[in-house]
C-alpha cells in the first residue's frame, strides 16, 4: 500500500485542476526508492492500486500521478473507469474527490489517528498461489487489498461462519479475508467485495482447502456487502469433487 500511502500524503499540497501540484511517475519512483525506471511504477504498485480503488468504487486518487512530457495521467488510468482519453473533467473531478475524501480506512496504522477503526494488516493467506500479477516488495498481493479491508471493516472484524475473531492485545480484532473463488490458478477469481468472506483464521483454513462447502443461508450478512451465489457454487463444486476422492 506504499503507492497509497504516498499519494494520499501529497493530498494537502494538490490543488484540482492544476497538474503543477501533482506528481509525476519520475518523483513517486524516486521517492519510494523503487528499482528500475520511473515507467516500471506502472508494475510496482499503481496499476494494482487504481484497480482496486476501481472494484471498491473509491475516488480514483491514481490520477495524481502524470506523465512529465504530457503533465496528463498515462491512458491506463482512464480505460480502468472506462472513460474517454483524456477526460479532463472527469479526471479532475476524481482529483477532487480524493482531496475530500477520508482515507484513514485505508491505510497501516501508523498513518491514522487514535479515533480511526482498528484496520489490522493481514499476512499472505494460505491460499496465495503464483498468479500473473507482479509482485514487488513495496506492493505484494496479500489478502489486505482495499477490497478485503472494507468487506472486513464492513463486518466489524467478525468471522461470517461463527460471528468471532481474534482479539488482540491492544484491543484490535483480527479477521481475514478469503477469496470465494480463489485468485490464483487455475481458479482465476476476481478480486471484488463480491468474491470475499471476511473468516477468521480457522475457518479460513478449512475454506482454503475446500474442506467445508458454503453455505449461502447461514452466512452472516452486512449491509453494503453480499456474495455472489455464483462463487460460491464453485467452490461447493470444489468441496465435491473433493470429498469424492
Amino acid at each position: 500500500m506504499v503507492v497509497l500511502e504516498h499519494l494520499v500524503a501529497s493530498l494537502s499540497n494538490v490543488r484540482p485542476g492544476d497538474p503543477s501540484t501533482y506528481k509525476t511517475y519520475g518523483e513517486i519512483h524516486s521517492a519510494l526508492g523503487l528499482p528500475g525506471t520511473a515507467q516500471d511504477l506502472e508494475y510496482q504498485g499503481l496499476a494494482e492500486l487504481a484497480n482496486a480503488i476501481f472494484e471498491a468504487n473509491l475516488p480514483a486518487i491514481t490520477g495524481l500521478v502524470i506523465r512529465k512530457d504530457t503533465g496528463m495521467p498515462g491512458e491506463g488510468y482512464f480505460k480502468v473507469y472506462g472513460r474517454p482519453a483524456m477526460d479532463f473533467d472527469w479526471w479532475q473531478s476524481e482529483v477532487a474527490r480524493s482531496k475530500s475524501f477520508d482515507w484513514r480506512p485505508y491505510l497501516p496504522a501508523r498513518e491514522r489517528s487514535a479515533t480511526s477503526p482498528p484496520l489490522p494488516k493481514t499476512p499472505v493467506a494460505a491460499d496465495a498461489t503464483k498468479t500473473t500479477r507482479v509482485e514487488t516488495t513495496v506492493y505484494r498481493i496479500l489478502r489486505d487489498t482495499l477490497v478485503a479491508r472494507r468487506v472486513k471493516q464492513l463486518h466489524g472484524y467478525r468471522c461470517q461462519i461463527c460471528g468471532e475473531g481474534i482479539e488482540l492485545a491492544d484491543g484490535t480484532r483480527y479477521v481475514e479475508a478469503h477469496h470465494v473463488r480463489p485468485l490464483g490458478e487455475p481458479h482465476n477469481g476476481p478480486d471484488t467485495e463480491q468474491n470475499v468472506v471476511c473468516v477468521c483464521p480457522n475457518h479460513h483454513a478449512e475454506l482454503d482447502y475446500f474442506a467445508r462447502p458454503i453455505e449461502s443461508a447461514a452466512l452472516r450478512i452486512a449491509r453494503g456487502h453480499f456474495v455472489d451465489q455464483l462463487f460460491i457454487d464453485y467452490h461447493n463444486s470444489w468441496h465435491r469433487k473433493i470429498a469424492r476422492r
